[in-house]
């Protein structure tokens, strides 16, 4: 209890005081003889047991929140603690808190009066009332886990105790979703209106109705009136809620249905002709019975009245009384929408006729009224539409003068373009003499060149001053795109609902770089061949970079996002030369340490004339020195924790490019890394990330701000006026707009494109070079010391041994020190291949796809499946020797199902061979076996008949240690290859003890 209090009391004040309480709490859960299973979410090294067959009760301890705090908490939860999981009941109920907060939001909650053993409360209820309120309401019932619903109160425990617990059911889902969302809706109104300065104090001598107002805006809502005075509120909010709840219990309500008349198509003008078409035919509003849960089902009312007898039988449904429940309906719709009095002086009303002033307050006024009082609503596709209503339209130019192309650095957002505005109907632009007619009219609601348009009095009066101002001049390019996308800006008040981009800006925005760049080659000097994918890539970043923007290279995992960076350095370098001039400027590339050795090595192999400096350690460079390593070299590689620590100096040195690889790790704006980052002077910005989106769009926002800053506006502005009415409703203009606008900045390729596969070869081998920790270094320096002094006095026979215990140490030791030390200890930050390793696999988990992992030690495997589990909460498989054959048929069919773990370990003797596992599409060798042949062996494991997916494998090695030396040897020399592959390990026996320490000493490049 003291640590779930430690870690909730990160995000909670209230942990640490009394209104959080500890207690207990009997459960409902699922169990054996044996005791109760385990939460789903808690990852467990044995295997599931079957017999969990019954529910039985258990105590548990608990800490206890009031309503009031349960909701502050719930929606400060992250998604992920160090310590500690989310489990599933919590996540549930946390979207809870915010649909809570949406009703709340919305003002779609009802008061009320509760009744129970400790007295009488006012309470707040929420009160759905859209199609999309109970769509989601069945969704969340449907999806409830069964922990949300496993509490047992204490009456029920004591009676069912004395039953021997035969007769305990858990609740329905949809009683413990109303319960609990009422809760939560209860104490956000209350927050709301104390915030708002409610008066909470004493109203005893006031009537039982006067209390009740008092009490809903209270701190607890407590009545204090007698029974008799209870009883009769009570009945008074009976009748008060009667229709509400005559609609629940019906399970349908009322719907109306606007349709526009439609002209004939002869006698219709055109507008093209200078007029505008008034179809004479009135607007109807159609009355129809709608499912609550089911908004697609829909009754007419014509089909209402046409029915006989009491009941209505539609599909599976049987409909009670449903005359009475229309006309009941129409009745509580009349004070909303005062236009159905006339219809209701009919005996059998089925529509409403409507002027078109009427359909636009309709629309504009009466049907958002009613939808949020429970009834529903159906309107035309186009209301709401941008495209359909009056505004103003950016036309933006740039100047043919200044083409950012023909600068050395261009302007990016800083380029200024011309710039005017048009009055226009969605993309229609209008002359002035257009608009005064539409003016003349007075008419809401027009049709115009076959559609129907929307004319707000107050949006012609804007147009035609906007039409006065004649407003134009110039903009930046930045300007240009925020403006576009509503986050600044305008023609006054008129809405910007339309842009048009000409000249290089709108090329730029509008060009399909992927088709355009076909013809891009390999850079002369790059040491290798590109994929025609990848350089396409290159060309991108050349285009980009020469315009002056920043660029975000997204392509999906393996697909070569580095070797892109480097061939791009190759080309520029090769330009410059050509061009007379050696003056290029400093690259640096800020990273994950894991991946610090992976940029050195690759640079060596692909790009060896690029002049590398390693900027990591407590030895690096500082002041005049740094300066002066920096002006010798071409790449700098450095990481995000020493660019944090160091800001102030790195910020204030001009690079010529800044890279940042696995951008995503500053998807949180406001946290120290990415302010750091942002800090750093560059000419040039590029982001490399496969994922630019994980969660949330202000993740796009924090990569945007970094590569083109200002672009996007603020990140209030981003998240008001993009990102939630992206992700909270849907907005699909918003998102076409944003994808238009940010989609030249983003060049995203995925391996499931069939252009990019049949690029590539069926299997992909990767070479990752992991640093040591200093720990490690420390461990393998002190192995080859004592190691090779003990060899030197060994006579021949026990030199042979000894030689293959040091080649096992210093494996050891690479692979991570508790291995080495088998004491126990703790395995976090220790291993530059297991951090590696983690980073990897949240990759592959991300994409949704699947991995192998190979090791030769049992104890490693044991290390990395608790280190996996741990980070990822997710269950990693584990098959070694010791697995019984029928446990490893379970693991195997465990895996290649769909819904099976994503990761697969295994022992290279008891998993190397024998078995398909197609269902992976990456293979990792944690440690090498140093035998070609069997590690290709264990590869095939997934890359065999049966796999549809190319085959990303990954062999890991520890930079400047035996391992790269022996894999520099086997690439070197082949025939070295064949003789390994005969004898395995034997060849170092006939090493001398010299030619053993230059193969097994560590080089000094090694720790960073």
């Amino acid at each position: 209890m003291t640590a779930l209090r430690a870690v909730l009391g990160e995000v909670a004040e209230c942990v640490g005081t009394d209104e959080c309480v500890a207690g207990d709490l009997t459960l409902l859960l699922p169990s054996s003889k044996h005791g109760p299973q385990g939460s789903p979410r808690l990852v467990r090294d044995e295997e599931p047991d079957p017999t969990f067959d019954r529910l039985a009760p258990w105590t548990v301890p608990t800490l206890a929140l009031k309503p009031g705090e349960a909701p502050s908490l719930l929606g400060a939860l992250p998604e992920e603690f160090d310590a500690a999981l989310l489990g599933d009941s919590l996540r549930y109920w946390r979207v809870a808190a915010r649909l809570a907060e949406e009703f709340v939001r919305a003002g779609r909650v009802l008061p009320g009066v509760k009744l129970g053993d400790d007295g009488a409360r006012a309470v707040w209820r929420a009160l759905p009332a859209t199609a999309e309120d109970f769509a989601r309401l069945q969704a969340m019932r449907d999806a409830m886990p069964p922990m949300a619903r496993a509490g047992v109160n204490e009456a029920i425990a004591r009676s069912a105790k004395d039953d021997g617990w035969e007769s305990v059911d858990m609740p329905s889902a949809r009683r413990v979703l109303v319960a609990h969302l009422n809760e939560l809706v209860d104490a956000l109104v209350r927050e709301k209106l104390l915030a708002g300065g409610a008066q909470t104090g004493s109203h005893q001598s006031h009537t039982v109705h006067q209390q009740w107002l008092h009490a809903l805006a209270s701190t607890d809502g407590a009545l204090n009136a007698a029974a008799r005075d209870l009883a009769s509120l009570g009945e008074d909010l009976h009748t008060w809620t009667q229709p509400l709840r005559a609609t629940e219990e019906r399970g349908m309500r009322l719907c109306f249905r606007l349709a526009p008349p439609e002209p004939d198509v002869e006698d219709a003008p055109d507008f093209d002709d200078g007029v505008v078409s008034l179809p004479p035919d009135p607007w109807r509003v159609d009355f129809l019975l709608q499912a609550t849960d089911d908004p697609s089902l829909l009754i007419e009312a014509a089909v209402v009245w046409q029915s006989s007898g009491r009941t209505l039988k539609v599909l599976e449904r049987n409909l009670e009384h449903p005359q009475e429940a229309l006309l009941e309906e129409l009745g509580r719709a009349l004070r909303l929408f005062p236009a159905l009095e006339g219809a209701l002086h009919t005996a059998k009303p089925t529509h409403v006729d409507l002027s078109a002033g009427e359909a636009y307050a309709f629309l504009n006024t009466s049907a958002p009224v009613l939808e949020q009082s429970g009834f529903g609503i159906i309107v035309p596709a186009w209301w709401g539409q941008p495209e359909r209503r009056l505004g103003a339209k950016l036309k933006v130019r740039s100047k043919s003068s200044s083409d950012p192309r023909s600068s050395t650095h261009g302007l990016g957002v800083s380029q200024l373009c011309e710039f005017h505005w048009e009055v226009a109907l969605g993309n229609q632009e209008l002359s002035r003499e257009e608009l005064e007619r539409l003016a003349e009219l007075k008419m809401p609601l027009v049709r115009m060149r076959g559609q129907w348009v929307s004319l707000r009095p107050e949006d012609i009066a804007r147009a035609l001053r906007l039409f006065d101002a004649g407003e134009g001049g110039q903009m930046t390019a930045g300007e240009a795109i925020r403006t576009g996308l509503g986050l600044e800006g305008g023609a006054g008040a008129l809405p910007v609902i339309a842009h048009e981009f000409e000249g290089w800006l709108g090329e730029f925005l509008e060009r399909d770089f992927d088709a355009q760049l076909a013809d891009a080659t390999t850079p002369d000097g790059f040491n290798g061949v590109l994929r025609p994918y990848q350089e396409r890539g290159v060309a991108w970043l050349g285009y980009l970079e020469q315009l002056g923007f920043g660029a975000c290279l997204a392509d999906d995992m393996g697909l070569g996002k580095t070797i892109q960076v480097l061939a791009k350095m190759v080309e520029e370098r090769g330009e410059r030369a050509s061009a007379g001039t050696n003056t290029i400027g400093t690259t640096m590339v800020v990273c994950p340490l894991s991946v610090v050795g992976n940029w050195r090595r690759e640079a060596h192999k692909f790009a060896p004339m690029l002049q590398v400096y390693v900027h990591h350690g407590p030895e690096r460079l500082r002041d005049d020195k740094l300066l002066e390593a920096i002006a010798q070299a071409d790449l700098i590689i450095t990481t995000y924790g020493v660019v944090r620590s160091d800001v102030e100096e790195l910020s204030g040195i001009a690079w010529h490019r800044v890279v940042l690889d696995e951008a995503q790790k500053i998807k949180n704006s406001s946290a120290g890394r990415t302010q750091a980052v942002r800090a750093l002077s560059a000419r040039r910005r590029l982001a490399l990330t496969g994922t630019p989106v994980e969660n949330r769009l202000l993740e796009l926002w924090s990569i945007m701000q970094f590569l083109n800053p200002g672009l996007l506006g603020s990140a209030q502005a981003f998240d008001k006026k993009i990102a939630k009415p992206i992700e909270s409703q849907g907005d699909a203009h918003k998102a076409e707009l944003l994808r238009r606008l940010t989609g030249p900045f983003i060049l995203r390729r995925l391996k499931t494109d069939k252009s990019i596969i049949s690029d590539l070869p069926e299997k992909i081998e990767i070479k990752e070079y992991c640093n040591l920790t200093r720990e490690q270094a420390t461990l393998y320096r002190a192995v080859v010391e004592e190691m090779l002094a003990r060899i030197e006095r060994a006579d021949k026979v026990e030199r042979q041994g000894l030689i293959l215990v040091l080649m096992t140490q210093l494996k050891q030791v690479c692979n991570h020190p508790a291995q080495f030390l088998q004491d126990s200890s703790a395995i976090d930050a220790r291993s530059g291949k297991l951090e590696r390793l983690e980073r990897l696999a949240e990759e592959i988990l991300d994409a949704g796809d699947k991995a192998l992992i190979f090791t030769q030690y049992t104890e490693m495997g044991g290390l990395i499946r608790r280190q996996l589990q741990q980070k990822l909460g997710r269950r990693v498989l584990y098959l070694h020797g010791a697995t019984p054959q029928r446990q490893r048929d379970a693991m195997v069919e465990q895996f290649q199902s769909p819904e099976g773990p994503p990761f697969f370990l295994l022992s290279l003797h008891a998993g190397g061979t024998g078995l398909t596992l197609t269902a992976a599409n990456h293979v990792i060798h944690y440690d090498r076996w140093w035998n070609p042949a069997v590690e290709n062996q264990a590869t095939d494991r997934a890359f065999r008949i049966g796999q549809t997916a190319n085959v990303q494998v990954r062999k890991f090695i520890c930079a400047g240690t035996i391992e790269e030396r022996i894999d520099g040897i086997i690439e070197r020399k082949k025939h070295l290859a064949d003789q390994v592959l005969t004898s395995g390990e034997g060849w170092l026996m006939k090493l001398s003890t010299d030619e053993l320490r230059e193969l097994v000493e560590l080089s000094e490049e090694t720790l960073i």
